[in-house]
C-alpha cells in the first residue's frame, strides 16, 4: 500500500499509530493510506483528528487507532499509555471515527459536489494492543483487536471493506480520477505545507512533493524501455527500483533485479517476496533464460565490461534493443569498489537511455543532509524530510574512549526511549574485529547483530545493528553512530564517509580522532558553499 508521507519522524506519533503505519505499508492492500499528521490542522480541521484515512479502489475508510490499554465503564472511555498515564473520555473511539468519518464525506461532498454521491465510505477502529470484548455498541466489523492485528490487518480491512460496501449497495467503484482528486484535496501540496520545526528534538513529516517525484519518474520509467536515473543518496532510487520491478511483474514480465552488494540484495528479496521477481546479487547470477526486464539498482558498483557483458546476456534484448532501468548514484559511491570504469558507463549511455534524474533528498534531514554535503562535495539534493536535532561530532583520541564516547551515545538514546532496532553503528574502516563497537558492553552481552545478507531480509531487526559503510549501502535507519574513521583523504575513503553520514533519517552522531578532525575542518572550509546554498533551499 502507498502511503503518506512515505516515513514516520521521531515524535508526536504514538507507538500504536507506528505500528499500524507499518502494518499498512507492508500489507497488499491496493490504495493509498494517509497519515493525520500529513493534514495541516489550520487548513483540514475535519480531518486532522483522524489518524489514518485509507482510499481504496471502492471506499474511503476512516481508521481510528487506540493504543495501551483501553476500557470502558458506564459510559466512559479510558486509556492508558504505555508509560502508564491515564485519559478518560464519553466519547469512544468509534463515536469518534464514526464523526470524523461523516465530517470527511461532507466535506468532500461540499467541495466537489455529486461526485461523492455514489462513494462508500467507512470506519474501523484498531487496538493492536488489546482485544476488546464485543458489544451491542458496535458491529465486530468495524474493529480490529490486537490479534486480527498481529496476524493479518489486510484481512481486518477487507473484512470492513466488505461490511461498508453491503451497507451502501448502492455506491460503485471509484473512477481514478476521483480518486486522484481525494488525494490532491486531502494531501496537503508541496506550497501549502507548514514551515518545517527547525527544534532539534523534533523530526517533521515528509514532504509530499518527494513522493510526487518519484511517481512521476515510475510514471517516465514505464513508458521507455531504457532508463538510467540518477539521484544521490537519499533519493528513494531502491525504493523506485524494487518498485518499478514489481510494477513490470504485475504486466506478465519476467524480471531481474540486480546489484552487486548480496546485502542489499537480501533486503530487496524480501520487499518483493511473494512476486514474480528474481532477485539476485551480480555473484549470484545463473541465468539459463533471458529476462524481459532487468532492473539494476546501485548500478555504478557494476560499470565494469565483465559484468556488463555478463548482465546484457541476461535480458532479451540485450543493451541495444533490450528493456532495462539503471538507478546510479556517481555522487561519492563509484570508487567502494575500486573496480569502476567511467567508458563502461558510456558504453551503456551510448545506446540512448532516458536519463531522468532525483532531485528531492526524501531520507535526510536538513542537518544530515547539509553535513553529508559540506564534508564529502556530494550533490546530497533538496532535504524535503525536514529539521531534526543537530548533528553531533564527538572527539576521541583513540579506540578506548571511542568505545567510552559510543558507549555514553547509545545510553543517551535508550535515555530518549529510542528502541535498538533503530539504531545502527557504521563502521567506515569495516572490521569488526578492530571496531571501537567491539568493546562495548552491549557487544559483550550479545545485543549488537553484524548486518548479514540474512539479517537484511527483515531489517532493521530486532536489536542494534554494526555494519560496514560498503554493506549498507541502500539501506537506512533512525540512529546512525559514524566510527572508526581512520582518514578522509582518499577517493575511496571520502566516498565510504558519503555512505556512511547518509545512512540516518533522525539522527547523526560521528566520532572524530584530531587528525580526522584536521581533514574535515579542511574539506568544510571546500564545500561549504555549495552545502550552504543546498541548505537555504531545503527551507524554503
Amino acid at each position: 500500500m502507498r502511503m503518506v508521507p512515505t516515513e514516520l519522524g521521531t515524535e508526536e506519533i504514538t507507538s500504536s499509530e507506528r505500528r499500524v503505519f507499518e502494518a499498512l505499508s507492508g500489507s497488499s492492500l491496493s490504495g493509498t493510506a494517509l497519515h493525520s499528521l500529513n493534514l495541516p490542522d489550520h487548513e483540514y480541521k475535519l480531518t486532522a483528528e483522524l489518524d489514518f484515512v485509507l482510499v481504496l479502489d471502492d471506499l474511503i475508510l476512516a481508521i481510528e487507532v487506540k493504543g495501551g490499554q483501553v476500557s470502558c465503564r458506564d459510559g466512559v472511555w479510558t486509556y492508558q499509555d504505555r508509560a502508564g498515564h491515564y485519559r478518560t473520555s464519553r466519547e469512544g473511539p468509534f463515536k469518534q471515527v464514526q464523526t470524523g468519518m461523516f465530517a470527511l464525506r461532507d466535506r468532500l461532498r461540499q467541495r466537489h459536489g455529486q461526485a461523492f454521491d455514489d462513494v462508500a465510505f467507512g470506519f474501523l477502529v484498531i487496538t493492536p494492543d488489546v482485544d476488546l470484548a464485543s458489544s451491542f455498541e458496535w458491529d465486530d466489523e468495524t474493529y480490529c483487536g490486537r490479534g486480527p492485528f498481529n496476524r493479518d490487518v489486510t484481512k481486518a480491512v477487507e473484512r470492513a471493506r466488505a461490511y461498508w460496501k453491503a451497507k451502501q449497495p448502492a455506491t460503485y467503484p471509484i473512477p481514478k480520477q476521483l480518486r486522484t482528486t481525494v488525494l490532491q484535496d486531502l494531501r496537503p501540496s508541496f506550497d501549502r505545507s507548514p514551515l518545517l520545526d527547525a527544534r532539534a528534538s523534533e523530526l517533521e513529516r515528509v514532504i509530499v512533493r518527494l513522493t510526487e517525484e518519484q511517481y512521476e519518474r515510475l510514471d517516465l520509467i514505464s513508458e521507455e524501455p531504457r532508463v538510467i536515473c540518477h539521484g544521490g543518496a537519499g533519493t528513494g532510487k531502491t525504493f523506485l527500483a524494487a518498485e518499478v520491478a514489481r510494477r513490470q511483474q504485475l504486466l506478465g514480465r519476467r524480471v531481474l533485479f540486480c546489484c552487486r552488494s548480496e546485502v542489499l540484495a537480501g533486503f530487496v528479496r524480501k520487499r518483493l517476496a511473494g512476486m514474480n521477481v528474481d532477485v539476485m546479487a551480480v555473484s549470484e547470477l545463473n541465468v539459463i533464460e533471458p529476462y524481459d526486464v532487468l532492473v539494476i539498482d546501485e548500478a555504478q558498483d557494476l560499470m565494469t565490461f565483465d559484468i556488463l557483458t555478463e548482465l546484457e546476456e541476461a535480458v532479451r534484448g540485450g543493451w541495444s534493443d533490450g528493456r532495462w532501468v539503471m538507478f546510479l548514484d556517481q555522487n561519492r559511491q563509484a570508487h567502494l569498489y575500486g573496480d569502476f570504469d567511467h567508458e563502461a558507463l558510456q558504453y551503456v549511455e551510448s545506446f540512448r537511455p532516458v536519463r531522468p534524474s532525483l532531485k528531492f533528498n526524501c531520507r535526510n534531514t536538513r542537518e544530515i543532509a547539509f553535513q553529508t554535503r559540506a564534508y564529502t562535495g556530494a550533490d546530497t539534493g533538496v532535504a524535503t524530510a525536514g529539521a531534526g536535532p543537530e548533528v553531533t561530532f564527538a572527539p576521541v583520541d583513540d579506540r578506548a574512549s571511542e568505545t567510552a564516547a559510543l558507549d555514553a551515545r547509545l545510553r543517551a538514546l535508550r535515555e530518549h526511549e529510542v528502541p535498538p532496532e533503530h539504531i545502527t553503528i557504521v563502521s567506515v574502516r569495516g572490521d569488526w574485529e578492530t571496531s571501537a563497537a567491539k568493546d562495548l558492553r552491549d557487544a559483550h552481552k550479545g545485543r549488537i547483530a553484524q548486518l548479514t545478507p540474512s539479517l537484511a531480509t527483515t531489517w532493521p531487526g530486532t536489536s542494534m545493528t554494526w555494519a560496514s559503510a560498503v554493506d549498507i549501502k541502500g539501506l537506512e535507519n533512525r540512529f546512525v553512530c559514524v566510527i572508526d574513521i581512520d582518514s578522509v583523504e582518499s577517493e575511496t575513503e571520502l566516498d565510504l564517509l558519503y555512505v556512511a553520514l547518509s545512512r540516518p533519517r533522525a539522527g547523526l552522531w560521528i566520532a572524530t580522532t584530531p587528525l580526522v578532525s584536521g581533514q574535515l575542518r579542511a574539506l568544510f572550509k571546500e564545500h561549504h558553499s555549495g552545502a550552504m546554498d543546498a541548505y537555504q533551499k531545503a527551507r524554503v
